[in-house]
């Protein structure tokens, strides 16, 4: 009987922590909600830039493979993306944002540095989007297990304006993350 109470007890006491950190943990969500406001991908971007610009007067079904004007087009295209405006209204702002994480390096199966995107495969699978829809992220300590690289995350933190070249891309903003976790929802 005694091993029974005592078995109950340790079940309650762990029932109540365990009710009590998720208390606990509500209300960080709620407060990095409120200190970290939702920023959507498109105001990073200044409302009069256009990334398709330099696209839209050519017709590019008079290009076949390895037409060298194909070349001298993305080359173009990619110099006007890598230095694409940035919106400076951001500068210093704690924000949250959700996007794919491209690792830029990884030791002992974590990265401390990661290109934040909005979809999955850019930089690794396929070009990196412009430069403004691009951030640089550092974590401090052990950093993200790179188990997690192709999973959709939540990244808070205060945004810098200040570019970044990488292997992988051109980063238009800086963050050092103060919180990185899986996104609740699904990606758009």
């Amino acid at each position: 009987m005694r091993v029974y109470l005592l078995r109950l007890m340790c079940l309650l006491i762990a029932f109540i922590i365990s009710a009590c950190n998720q208390a606990n943990n509500d209300v960080s969500i709620a407060t990095a909600s409120e200190q970290y406001p939702l920023l959507e991908w498109s105001k990073l971007t200044p409302d009069n830039w256009d990334a398709m610009a330099l696209l839209k007067d050519i017709d590019l079904s008079n290009m076949e493979d390895g037409d060298p004007r194909a070349f001298d087009l993305l080359k173009d295209v990619r110099e006007q993306w890598n230095s694409a405006p940035v919106n400076p209204d951001l500068e210093g702002k704690a924000i949250t944002i959700k996007g794919y994480v491209a690792p830029l390096d990884g030791d002992a199966g974590y990265t401390k540095t990661f290109l934040l995107v909005p979809y999955f495969g850019a930089c690794i699978h396929s070009p990196p989007p412009p430069s403004n829809q691009v951030l640089y992220v550092e974590l401090t300590g052990k950093g993200m297990p790179l188990s997690n690289w192709d999973t959709y995350v939540s990244v808070s933190g205060s945004l810098v304006v200040a570019q970044t070249d990488s292997a992988l891309g051109t980063a238009g903003y800086q963050m050092k993350a103060d919180i990185v976790q899986p996104a609740t929802e699904e990606a758009p």
